[in-house]
């Protein structure tokens, strides 16, 4: 019997009996996994880790049980590597599949491989790409296996997917990379060690066996029944340290694009579960070696990029992550340096880029900036473009700070930018019959006109014709006929204008909008973005003005005459008073945000220029086109953008230009350009070519050697991303100046050429004109270092004027003050103040020739020199001292020298720092915050005069500022009524003396002795309406108070001359002999002002007053020889006619003498019972 082959047993040797069965399987050692299989799989694999250690992985043993086993610690066993694409049970009876493992690409079945972990080579162990594709939903139910395109362990090719989108594009060219994905393998090996080896170290995840998670969510992993793979856990690596949680995945989620799980709360490290991220995706976190497991380094400021906006010396932490927190702390944290990465996302680099029609990736291309370009090459000099130009072969770019001109037949580039401070928004040829002549610019400092030279390059600068500086954002060529073309710019709320350029490029003429239309441009606030004008078929011209909330319509040819606009569409999601109106707009995307009805875009498209049949215009919310001959509205379908996703959708919907071609539609949106087949007429479909990334806001064609290129400018959000921003440097672009020193005064963080420019417009004008001659930088700005105690460092970029000085930021910094100081006005060395044009610009002429004239000042300190005066006031109001000027005088006032202050240069008693606070003291009334004390209102003080040290009498009522303020700095609710700044008080009466000559019980004003006469009766006497040396009174008024001083013969003195040397003394030399308009007895005598002089007589006999209100000594005399003193006959006046003491009976007192001297008795009185 030993002879007789080996015969395998059989169910039936009838062979018509069979069941037509394949021949069964042989499973020798009865562990579910066929020997075939096992045999596939036998032999050993034996190699050395990069760690040199030695692994050795077990074959399959068809003839010992080893089903159970995980030989390559990949968290599947034996069994489950052979079922695979199908679950672990493939082998019980009654489970219907097909064979196992899967076909490659030749029809070769492949198996996963026991003896490896990963067993595609794709970076992921077969037990996490079969975890993760049970996960994500890849079991079928209907045929019981796994099927899931991202995470397939039998396959390679997911090692390069990114299901999660959580890499970022580095170069920021708009197209992602495999190298800037953060991919599914990238993301299980987060965290793990370079010499980690699967088959030796198992899983890179956490567990604490048996139990496993009871959360079933990523990252946990559980066990027990319903499992779909129980042998993970026990994979899991045990050589990993200070882990966070327990039964999970250690890698971040390639399904979740921000993956941070804990947080450090300032006690201990919390899982954040069921919450997760950050803000900041996984791939940002990780190429910049932050952590993006843990949610607390969002907050964190690694760099130190931050700045102490308010200077109290500590540089406060973003304490939240929500907006309002960012926004209040000074730190710039890796959350906030991401989303200035992510700027809304608009996140490709800005500039200028070409791609050739019907080509994609092969023929993009972007231009360098001027500033670091090759020599030689094609170069724009900025990178925000706002229109494109092209004639011919010869390109126009407006930027936002000029036109760069390139000629691409002498491969030639020509910039010329604005003047700093000038803002360019819109750009279009001027053109007549035979084509563009110049070409017309809308800028924040109106319309400029530049003619194209022979060569084709714009005209230099210096011979542009321009506008009045009114903002106008969008400009248009008028569709009118004649020998000169006429253009119409408008901007918001009825700012605009209509001008007449000639064929060589001057603006001949300047009109006026139409007033209606102006009108209604005011009356709704509109804002235009957008302009165009044509004839509408079977109609007259029609102005199409595109605005921030719609699209207004104007039958007219000028713009000038009667007609009205009306709104084709509106919206506004506020309250105002007109109908929004956007049935004919396609709605916004989900998530998309903006106005629906805000024109971004706006092109007449028809057979020819003339005959425009078509406008397209451009929303955020989408693509539209009105049919012009049926005034019908046309959007979605074909001229709708499919998008890939949701976000897509909204953002490639979104469209900022649009360029009809006459065979395509050219289409700008957020997302890139996208193209149309098709015309004015109809379009067939997308074109799937010429990719260009980025927000399109401008676009224009151009042929050359024979192919057709497309010019596209990619615009900045808020940032250029020029630079990667980068949470790891403190300076990102390296441009000098910090990143959060950047973001706190509004400049660019990722730009490094605004170092360079002075957006301010602080330099210096050396010859005081309007342009700057020495640009005070932005760099120069952060650099400064304090000059005094009190200062700061660094300037403020985004503030001509840091300290609010009056002086601008570079002036201070250079000591130059052209254009600051008053030349023409000087006083001689007797301090005679005097004026002369001739010779105050000879002193001009010096002071720009010569150098370091002056001393800088501290521009980020208010009052350099701490003497109360800010450094602009004294500047400004400071004559120079000599007769010619020869740049070493002295000056009346020196904002570098604290002794001024006490300087009186005009000698109007009123020093330089009181002259000062009386500004301060109209500043405060210009407020409000004189009414309540003192009656002014706001109105009645804008009246008054500005308070000047160098005019003795600052409000021209010829009362000298000193007198009027009383030599003090402020203003007391006790001096009312006489006002160094208020011209009008010049005939109050404040101390209410006078003299009642007609006896009516009121005092008239010919009747009182006003602050006029109280202040000039130091220097002369009057008579009705002239003073004693034959001079009017001014105003027309008149005084009888002096009608009597002649009645005893003509005086030979005035009052002052023989007044009181004590009084004398007390006064300054310009008030010396006035009166006191706030008493009504200036010599307290005990008799009023008014009643000495209505009773003054010049005494012939005795040359001397009878009385004197400057001369207290004349009390005692008796001028009438009655026997009465003055005093007492002023004292027997009624107690209701009394001017000192209205509550007395009278007479209470009579004179007598002690000696030698008076005195006062009182008289006896009688008692009554």
């Amino acid at each position: 019997m030993s002879q007789f082959p080996v015969i395998s047993p059989v169910s039936n040797v009838h062979p018509d009996d069979t069941f037509g069965d394949g021949p069964p399987t042989t499973d020798t050692d009865e562990d579910g996994i066929p020997d075939v299989h096992e045999t596939i799989f036998e032999d050993w694999i034996n190699f050395t880790s990069v760690d040199d250690r030695f692994v050795a992985m077990e074959g399959l043993n068809s003839t010992v049980p080893d089903a159970n086993f995980d030989t390559d610690r990949d968290g599947l066993n034996n069994t489950e590597e052979y079922c695979w694409p199908y679950p672990a049970n493939c082998n019980d009876p009654g489970f219907s599949r097909g064979l196992t493992g899967t076909l490659d690409e030749n029809g070769d079945r492949m198996y996963l491989d026991p003896r490896v972990s990963d067993t595609d080579g794709d970076g992921m162990p077969d037990g996490f790409e079969a975890w993760m594709c049970d996960r994500a939903g890849g079991f079928d139910e209907v045929t019981q296996r796994y099927v899931f395109p991202y995470f397939d362990p039998l396959n390679a090719s997911d090692q390069t997917d990114d299901p999660d989108e959580d890499g970022f594009d580095v170069n920021r060219d708009g197209f992602l990379t495999v190298a800037e994905q953060f991919t599914s393998p990238e993301e299980y090996r987060y965290g793990m060690p370079g010499n980690f080896t699967h088959e030796l170290d198992g899983l890179w995840c956490s567990a604490t066996l048996p139990q496993g998670s009871i959360l079933t969510q990523w990252p946990f992993i559980t066990n027990g029944a319903n499992a779909s793979f129980v042998n993970i856990l026990s994979a899991c690596t045990t050589n990993v340290t200070g882990v966070v949680g327990e039964d999970l995945w250690l890698g971040t989620d390639p399904l979740l694009d921000d993956s941070d799980r804990y947080s450090w709360d300032g006690f201990a490290i919390r899982p954040l579960y069921p919450s997760f991220g950050d803000g900041m995706p996984d791939g940002w976190e990780v190429h910049f070696g932050l952590d993006p497991l843990n949610r607390s380094n969002a907050l964190l400021d690694g760099d130190r990029d931050g700045w102490d906006l308010n200077r109290d010396g500590l540089v406060s932490a973003d304490v939240s992550r929500t907006d309002t927190a960012i926004a209040l702390g000074e730190s710039l944290s890796n959350l906030e340096e991401f989303y200035t990465h992510n700027d809304e996302g608009n996140t490709v680099r800005s500039g200028l880029r070409e791609v050739q029609l019907g080509v994609n990736d092969s023929s993009f291309k972007e231009y360098p900036l001027t500033f670091n370009a090759i020599p030689g090459s094609l170069s724009l000099m900025h990178h925000d473009v706002r229109s494109i130009l092209v004639d011919g072969s010869t390109a126009y770019y407006l930027t936002r700070y000029g036109i760069t001109t390139i000629d691409y037949d002498t491969e030639t580039t020509q910039d010329q930018w604005f003047p700093q401070g000038i803002t360019g928004y819109e750009a279009v040829f001027v053109e007549s019959e035979t084509g563009p002549h110049s070409v017309a610019l809308a800028t924040s400092h109106g319309i400029h006109v530049a003619a194209l030279q022979v060569d084709g390059f714009v005209e230099p600068i210096e011979s542009w014709s321009s506008t009045e500086a009114v903002e106008v954002f969008a400009i248009q060529q008028l569709a009118i006929e004649g020998s000169s073309q006429q253009l119409i710019a408008l901007g918001s709320s009825g700012d605009g204008m209509v001008v007449e350029v000639n064929a060589g490029g001057q603006i001949t003429q300047t009109y006026e909008l139409g007033s209606n239309f102006k009108s209604s441009l005011m009356q709704d606030e509109v804002v235009v973005t957008e302009l165009e004008h044509g004839n509408v078929p079977g109609g007259g011209l029609v102005l199409y003005i595109g605005t921030e909330r719609g699209m207004m319509t104007l039958e007219s040819a000028t713009g000038r005459d009667d007609a009205t606009p009306t709104w084709r569409f509106f919206f506004d999601a506020n309250p105002v008073n007109i109908a929004n109106k956007i049935d004919d707009l396609r709605t916004l995307n989900l998530g998309a945000t903006g106005n629906p009805a805000e024109v971004q875009a706006l092109v007449l498209d028809g057979p020819n220029a003339q005959n425009p049949t078509a406008l397209w215009i451009g929303t955020p919310s989408g693509l539209h086109r009105l049919n012009l001959e049926l005034n019908d509205m046309s959007f979605g379908g074909l001229l709708e953008h499919p998008g890939g996703d949701a976000d897509e959708l909204a953002k490639s919907n979104n469209i900022h230009s649009i360029y009809p071609t006459g065979n395509e539609i050219l289409v700008g949106s957020s997302d890139g350009l996208w193209v149309l087949a098709g015309n004015y007429l109809d379009v067939y479909g997308l074109q799937s070519n010429s990719e260009m990334p980025g927000e399109i806001a401008s676009i224009g064609m151009m042929e050359r050697d024979g192919e057709t290129y497309i010019l596209g400018a990619s615009a900045p959000g808020r940032f250029a991303n020029l630079e990667l921003m980068d949470p790891g440097a403190n300076d990102s672009d390296s441009d000098g100046m910090p990143d959060g020193w950047e973001l706190a005064y509004g400049l660019d963080p990722t730009d490094p050429w605004d170092a360079l420019l002075d957006g301010d417009v602080d330099g210096l004008r050396l010859n005081g004109g309007d342009d700057l001659d020495r640009w005070w930088t932005n760099l120069e700005e952060y650099r400064y270092v304090a000059r005094t105690a009190d200062g700061y460092n660094s300037t403020m970029p985004n503030q001509s004027d840091s300290d609010m000085d009056g002086l601008m930021d570079g002036a201070e910094f250079f000591g130059y003050y052209l254009s600051e100081t008053n030349f023409d006005c000087y006083y001689t060395p007797q301090l005679v103040y005097t004026c002369d044009e001739a010779l105050g610009e000879q002193a001009r002429t010096t002071y720009s020739s010569l150098n370091s004239i002056d001393v800088g000042t501290d521009p980020t300190v208010l009052d350099t020199d701490g003497d109360g005066m800010p450094d602009g006031w004294e500047i400004e109001h400071r004559r120079w001292v000599g007769t010619s000027f020869t740049g070493g005088n002295n000056w009346s006032l020196d904002p570098t020298r604290a002794d001024d202050a006490s300087w009186d240069a005009d000698q109007d008693g009123l020093a330089n720092l009181c002259e000062y606070q009386w500004s301060l003291v109209r500043e405060a009334g210009l407020q409000g915050d004189l009414f309540e004390e003192f009656g002014e209102s706001p109105e009645s003080v804008a009246t008054w005069s500005v308070p000047d040290p160098n005019l003795v009498d600052s409000d021209g009522d010829t009362l000298p500022d000193g007198w009027e303020a009383d030599g003090q700095c402020t203003w007391s609710p006790l001096r009312i009524g006489v006002n160094p700044l208020n011209g009008s008080d010049l005939f109050e009466n404040p101390d209410g003396d006078g003299y009642d000559v007609n006896k009516d019980g009121v005092l008239t004003p010919n009747e009182m002795f006003v602050n006029y006469l109280e202040y000039h009766i130091r220097s002369g006497l009057f008579l009705s309406n002239l003073s004693s040396d034959g001079t009017e009174l001014p105003n027309g008024f008149t005084t009888d108070l002096f009608n009597n001083i002649s009645d005893f013969g003509q005086p030979e003195a005035d009052f002052a001359s023989r007044a009181s040397g004590a009084i004398l003394a007390g006064q300054i030399s310009i008030e010396k002999g006035s009166t006191d308009p706030f008493s009504a007895d200036t010599d307290e005598d005990g008799m009023p002002d008014g009643w000495e002089i209505w009773f003054a007589r010049w005494d012939v006999i005795g040359d001397e007053w009878t009385l004197n209100p400057l001369q207290p000594i004349d009390r005692w005399l008796d001028a009438d020889d009655d026997g009465m003193t003055n005093w007492e006959e002023y004292n027997l006046i009624s107690a209701d006619l009394s001017e000192t003491n209205s509550n007395r009976s009278s007479p209470q007192w009579f004179v007598t003498t002690l000696g030698s001297a008076y005195a006062f008795q009182q008289w006896p009185s009688a008692s009554i019972t």
